[in-house]
C-alpha cells in the first residue's frame, strides 16, 4: 500500500515514511492509494488487539506483521479496563475513554509513537523527531502520553488559554516527561494549527532544525498514522453489537460523531469504503457550526468568529481531515485550488454527492438540555461533546445508531455539573466528588491523580512567538530524571529499597567557563558525582553545567543525595560516550554513598536488594505487587543520615538479629504477590527503627493515628524523619483518614500518595 499527498497523486511513499514525515512538503495530507475491503462477518470474535492487526495490515504493508502485533499489543496494554465498549440504552454509546487520558484520542496516540519508532528504526532515521502538535484539548494530553519519555523523540504542545477545560489544561500543564514541552498561547485553536502548517512549511526553521539533527512530525490526525487506527472501534463496534444479539450481521447501522477538525468522523468514513455495512454517517457539530453549513449549503467559510463553548475539543474553524475528504470526492487538483482560496480568502465552494453523510449542530442550551435529560431518563451520565451528538441523533430520530462517546464526563466536570442543575464550585475537584456523589460513575484514575500533581509548564506566549519557542526547545541540551527511593524497609536495614514516583530532573550542556564549573565541584554533589566518574576512569575532566529541577525533599529519607549521585554518574557516561551499564553505575555510585540501598532502586527501578562485599555490589530487582499503594508522611524538618546512624547501638543481640532475618525474605515475597497479613508481621523491625523512630516528634501519636486506620503498616524511610504506610490499593479510607488525623498533630506534615516507579534512572 503506498500513500499519497492530497495535493500531489504522484507522489507516493511508504507508510513508514507517510507516519515519519506526517505532513507531505507540498502542505497536502497523505492518503491511501485504496481503500482495501474488510469482510467484518469473519472476524466477529476477534479480540480488539487481534482486530486492529488485521485491519491496519492492510494500510501499513511495509510493517513486519509480527512486529506489528507485538507494537498493537504494547500499546493497548496501557487501558485501565476493555479497550472500547458499547454501552446499550435507549441509543448505544460507544464508549472511548477508558484511556490513558480519559479521551478518545488515546486509541491513536498510544499506538502512534510504536509506530513511528519502528519506522524510523527500520528506515535508518537516527536523527532526532520534533512532534509539533496543536490541541483544542484531548489530542494534546494523549500525545504527551503516548510520547511520553520516548527515545530520541521530543514534543512541543499548542493549546489555546482560554480554549480548553479546566481539567484538561492540567492534564497538559501537569507532564513531567524529559522530552515534553506545553505551551499555552493567546489565540485559539486555529491560531494554533495554522502556525504548526506553516513551522511545517517553513523552509529556514527546517533548516535550522536538521543543522541540530532534528526533523518535525506531528500527533495531529494530520499524520495518518492517527486517521488509521481510529477505523478499528467502528469495526469493533458493528461486532459488539452482533455479539450483544442487538443486529444481525449484514445489518446497516449509522454513527452519529461529535466532531471539530473531521478526523473521528473521516475514520468512519473509511470503515464505510472498506465494506462497514454503515448507512449513514451522521456529523454532530456544536455552535461552531462551520461543518454543517458546508454540507449543507457547499460553501465553507472561516469567516466567522469562533465562539468558546463547554465542548472546547470542536470549538475549530478550519477541519483540517476535510481536505482528505474533498480529495476522495475529486482530485489533487481540486484540493489544491480549495485549500489556496481557504488560505488566502477563508472559504471555499465544494458541492459533491455526500449521501453517506448526515449533519446537524447543537446549541449551548440544547447540549446542557441533552446531559440532563439523558441522565435523568436513562441514568447514563455523558461529557458535552457526546451530548451534541446525541442532540443531533434525537433532533434526525436516528434508529439502530451508535454514538461516539469520545471523553469523561469528569474532565468537563463543572459544566456536566451545571447542566444537571447542581451547584458549581470554583475548585474543579470538588466539582469531580459531587459529580460522583451524583452518578456513581467511576472517576479514571489518571483524573483522580491530577489533584496531587505539580504544575509543571507555565509557558504562555503570543501566538507570533511560536517560531522563536519551537528552535529553543530544540536547542535543549541532555536531560536526566532520576526517582526517589525509599530504602530501610522494616527489616531491610541497609539492603531493601524501593523507587518511587517522585523525581530529581537536570538539563545539561558542555560548557567553557571553567571557573563556574570549579566553583560548583566545591559544594554541590551532582558535580562532584560528574567529576569522580572521571577521576575513576583516567579521562580528562570536560566542564558542564547543570539546571537542576528537585522534587525530592532533602533530608527526608527518600534519595535525595543518591539521586544527585546517579544524576552525575549519568551525565558523566553521556560526555564520555560509555554504554549506560547499570552495574557500572551502581558501583561507582556505592563507593560515593558507601551503601547500594539507596541509589540501586534509583538506577534500576522498582524494589532492589543490593549488598556491597569485598568492592563488589550484587543486586537483585523485583517487582512490587500493583495491589500495594504507598503514603508518604512527610515531616517539615530534616533528619541527617550522620544523627540517625549514631543512635544505633554498636552491637545486637542474636535474637533480635535473628528476628530480622525471619522477616526479612518474608517482606520481599509478600511485596512481589502483595499479601496483606504477611506484610503487616514482614514490616516489623528490632535493627533500626526501634531507635530512630524516637527522633520523630509526635511519633507516638502518629503511630496511633497509623494503627486506627486500616493501613497495612508502616516504616521509617531511609534515615527518616519520612515514614512510609502501606496500603490495599481498593482502600478508598485511609488516605483521607490519615490526612485529616495528622492535621491535628502539633507538626507540619505533607501526605503524599506515591507509585513505584519501575524504570529508574533514564536520559534523553
Amino acid at each position: 500500500m503506498k500513500f499519497l499527498s492530497t495535493r500531489n497523486s504522484n507522489l507516493k511513499i511508504s507508510a513508514r515514511e507517510a507516519i515519519v514525515k506526517g505532513i507531505s512538503d507540498d502542505g497536502g495530507l497523505f492518503v491511501p492509494e485504496s481503500f482495501p475491503k474488510f469482510d467484518i462477518s469473519k472476524n466477529l470474535n476477534l479480540k480488539y488487539t487481534d482486530l486492529a492487526h488485521k485491519i491496519l495490515s492492510l494500510y501499513l504493508t511495509d510493517f513486519d506483521r509480527d512486529e506489528l502485533l507485538r507494537l498493537i499489543e504494547k500499546s493497548y496494554g496501557t487501558f485501565e479496563d476493555e479497550i472500547a465498549r458499547v454501552t446499550c440504552k435507549k441509543d448505544f454509546y460507544l464508549e472511548l475513554y477508558h484511556g490513558r487520558t480519559a479521551a478518545f484520542k488515546d486509541f491513536a496516540l498510544c499506538l502512534l509513537p510504536n509506530l513511528l519508532s519502528y519506522a524510523k528504526k527500520s528506515l535508518g532515521i537516527k536523527d532526532k523527531t520534533l512532534i509539533l502538535t496543536a490541541t483544542s484539548g484531548d489530542t494534546g494530553k494523549a500525545a504527551l502520553e503516548g510520547f511520553y519519555n520516548t527515545e530520541n523523540i521530543d514534543i512541543l504542545v499548542l493549546y489555546p488559554t482560554e480554549g480548553v477545560s479546566a481539567i484538561q489544561k492540567r492534564q497538559m500543564d501537569s507532564t513531567d516527561s524529559l522530552n515534553s514541552k506545553v505551551i499555552s498561547i493567546d489565540g485559539n485553536f486555529d491560531d494554533a494549527q495554522s502556525a504548526v502548517k506553516k513551522i511545517f512549511k517553513d523552509t529556514h526553521i527546517k533548516e535550522k532544525l536538521k543543522e541540530k539533527n532534528i526533523y518535525l512530525s506531528s500527533a495531529n490526525s494530520i499524520n495518518i498514522g492517527r486517521l488509521l487506527p481510529q477505523i478499528i472501534y467502528y469495526f469493533y463496534a458493528y461486532a459488539d453489537l452482533v455479539r450483544a444479539e442487538k443486529i444481525s450481521c449484514g445489518d446497516k447501522i449509522s454513527f452519529c460523531v461529535p466532531t471539530g477538525n473531521f478526523g473521528d468522523i473521516l475514520a468512519g468514513y473509511y470503515a464505510k469504503e472498506m465494506g462497514l455495512p454503515i448507512d449513514k454517517m451522521a456529523i454532530a457539530s456544536n455552535s461552531n457550526n462551520v461543518l454543517t453549513d458546508f454540507f449543507k449549503t457547499g460553501r465553507y467559510d472561516a469567516n466567522r468568529e469562533l465562539k468558546k463553548t463547554i465542548s472546547p475539543s470542536m470549538d475549530i474553524l478550519v477541519s483540517s481531515n476535510l481536505e482528505r475528504l474533498i480529495y476522495h470526492k475529486s482530485s489533487d487538483k481540486v484540493v489544491r485550488e480549495k485549500m489556496k482560496e481557504l488560505a488566502e480568502k477563508h472559504f471555499f465552494e465544494f458541492k459533491d454527492d455526500f449521501s453517506e453523510f448526515l449533519w446537524g449542530y447543537a446549541s449551548e442550551d440544547e447540549t446542557k438540555a441533552t446531559i440532563k435529560k439523558t441522565f435523568r431518563e436513562e441514568n447514563y451520565l455523558i461529557d458535552p461533546h457526546t451530548a451534541v451528538a446525541k442532540h443531533i441523533v434525537d433532533e434526525l430520530s436516528l434508529k439502530n445508531t451508535v454514538i461516539l462517546s469520545t471523553a469523561s464526563p469528569y474532565k468537563f466536570s463543572s459544566s456536566v455539573l451545571s447542566a444537571l442543575g447542581e451547584k458549581v464550585s470554583l475548585d474543579e475537584f470538588e466539582n469531580i466528588d459531587a459529580l460522583y456523589e451524583i452518578s456513581g460513575v467511576k472517576i479514571p484514575s489518571e483524573i483522580k491523580k491530577l489533584r496531587d500533581k505539580k504544575i509543571i509548564h507555565k509557558t504562555k506566549i503570543n501566538k507570533s512567538q511560536i517560531d522563536e519557542e519551537v528552535l529553543k526547545f530544540a536547542s535543549r541540551g541532555k536531560r536526566i530524571a532520576v526517582p526517589a527511593t525509599s530504602a530501610n524497609l522494616g527489616p531491610g536495614f541497609d539492603t531493601l529499597g524501593l523507587a518511587l514516583n517522585l523525581y530529581n530532573t537536570c538539563e545539561f550542556k558542555i560548557s567553557e567557563d571553567w571557573k563556574a564549573f570549579e566553583e560548583n565541584l566545591k559544594n554541590n554533589l551532582i558535580y562532584e558525582a560528574y567529576a569522580h566518574c572521571f577521576e575513576v576512569y583516567g579521562e580528562k575532566i570536560v566542564p558542564v553545567k547543570f539546571d537542576l529541577a528537585s522534587d525530592i525533599p532533602i533530608s527526608r529519607g527518600l534519595g535525595s543525595s543518591a539521586a544527585c549521585v546517579v544524576m552525575g554518574i549519568m551525565a558523566a557516561f553521556d560526555v564520555m560516550k560509555k554504554d549506560f551499564d547499570k552495574k557500572e553505575i551502581l558501583k561507582i555510585a556505592t563507593d560515593m554513598e558507601g551503601h547500594p540501598d539507596n541509589v540501586s532502586p534509583a538506577i534500576f527501578g522498582g524494589g532492589t536488594a543490593s549488598i556491597c562485599d569485598k568492592g563488589q555490589v550484587f543486586v537483585e530487582k523485583f517487582n512490587v505487587s500493583d495491589k500495594i499503594k504507598f503514603l508518604a508522611l512527610i515531616p517539615d524538618f530534616k533528619l541527617s543520615t550522620k544523627l540517625a546512624r549514631q543512635s544505633l547501638p554498636k552491637t545486637y543481640t542474636r535474637d533480635d538479629a535473628v528476628f530480622n532475618i525471619s522477616r526479612l525474605s518474608l517482606l520481599i515475597l509478600s511485596l512481589i504477590s502483595g499479601d496483606e497479613e504477611n506484610i503487616k508481621v514482614a514490616l516489623e523491625d528490632k535493627i533500626h527503627q526501634p531507635y530512630r523512630f524516637k527522633l520523630i516528634p509526635e511519633i507516638n501519636q502518629i503511630e496511633k493515628i497509623l494503627d486506627e486506620s486500616p493501613a497495612l503498616g508502616h516504616y521509617l524511610s531511609g534515615a527518616g524523619s519520612t515514614l512510609m504506610i502501606l496500603l490495599d490499593n481498593e482502600d478508598k479510607i485511609s488516605e483521607e483518614f490519615i490526612k485529616k488525623q495528622i492535621k491535628k498533630l502539633k507538626g507540619d506534615y505533607k501526605v503524599l500518595p506515591l507509585e513505584i516507579d519501575k524504570t529508574g534512572a533514564f536520559i534523553i
